[in-house]
């Protein structure tokens, strides 16, 4: 919906009476003696003169909740083991659930083969389950993958799992991106990578561990639980290699260094002579064919002695043990009185 004329006009009117003319000097500059507002000659309004540094109605809302933000928030995210503990109590609530539907965390599930198909057999009291109370499910129905019984389950946990975690991690960097005084754009790019990557690793391994319990072990919860507790554990650990080896710290300063010169590193490439460049590609270039040809000629001398063995060569006179009435090589007559003359 656009404005119509009438206020258009009227909001033109209000913005020319609303301005206001700003002159900004420095607090030495103004203390001098002889200085001021008046001697500058300047303005056709009456000087006011405003602090750069006074709060507005956005930071009077801003730094109280900064405030409680890191006392709080900022102090539990940045331990150690605070995400991670974050995330596993999601999966605390997701494993009481599953116990709770299937009539206690006892219920045991085996995978069982017939016709060729992989399905699973659920062992326990059937009436006592809030869903599942059949005894037989193929491996890839719907009910047990979504509640994460057997291979497909298993994948699809780790799966929603890991994305969970990266809508947190990016979250998380977001706000505290937000909150901190000093971050740059790159220090969000930067610290929301590192942290994809610490939750891709843990998800991984998580994945594994659950996949290797549920081969050994028949309760259906098994597999979950393990998976629960290995994230929580690898991403403790990461966490703990983080803050100790300063890994976030170190991209964002290599990045911000990257975002800073890359002005120079333009320059230094539009400093490449385009001779050399030529001279380098017909370089390339020509090491490059030396080796294919050699390649070539190493390929071919290797299959001739593979396929044509001297023995194969079945030429005139020449002597062969295999074939004995074969004639010999002629021999060249013997000339006794032939003799050199003497010097």
């Amino acid at each position: 919906m656009s404005l119509s004329e009438e206020q258009l006009s009227r909001v033109e009117c209000d913005m020319d009476k609303n301005h206001r003319e700003v002159l900004i000097f420095a607090v030495a500059d103004l203390m001098m003696p002889g200085v001021g507002l008046q001697a500058a000659g300047i303005g056709t309004q009456s000087p006011q003169v405003c602090s750069r540094r006074q709060a507005d109605i956005l930071s009077g809302v801003y730094d109280p909740v900064k405030s409680v933000y890191d006392a709080t928030v900022h102090e539990f995210v940045n331990t150690n083991a605070g995400v991670p503990l974050a995330m596993s109590t999601l999966d605390l609530k997701n494993i009481v659930k599953m116990a709770r539907d299937l009539g206690g965390i006892g219920t045991k599930a085996r995978i069982s083969v017939r016709n060729g198909k992989q399905y699973v057999i659920l062992s326990g009291y059937p009436g006592l389950r809030r869903a599942l109370n059949g005894t037989r499910y193929s491996i890839r129905n719907a009910e047990i993958v979504e509640m994460g019984i057997g291979r497909y389950g298993i994948r699809g946990s780790a799966l929603s799992g890991f994305r969970l975690s990266c809508y947190v991690s990016v979250g998380i960097e977001a706000v505290e991106w937000f909150f901190n005084d000093e971050s740059v754009w790159s220090d969000l790019f930067a610290g929301v990578g590192v942290e994809l990557v610490k939750a891709g690793i843990a998800s991984a391994i998580g994945y594994a561990a659950a996949l290797a319990v549920g081969s050994v072990f028949t309760l259906a919860a098994a597999p979950a639980i393990a998976g629960a507790a290995v994230v929580l554990a690898i991403g403790w650990g990461l966490n703990a290699l983080d803050n100790h080896y300063g890994i976030k710290n170190s991209v964002k300063a290599g990045l911000r260094y990257a975002v800073d010169h890359i002005q120079a590193l333009q320059e230094q490439l539009a400093e490449i002579k385009v001779d050399d460049l030529r001279k380098y590609a017909e370089q390339s270039v020509a090491e490059i064919a030396n080796g294919i040809a050699e390649q070539l000629y190493d390929e071919a001398k290797s299959w001739v002695l593979r396929k044509l063995q001297p023995g194969d060569l079945n030429l005139p006179g020449w002597p062969r043990p295999e074939l004995p009435n074969m004639p010999s090589l002629p021999k060249l007559p013997k000339l006794p009185t032939f003799n050199l003359p003497g010097f």
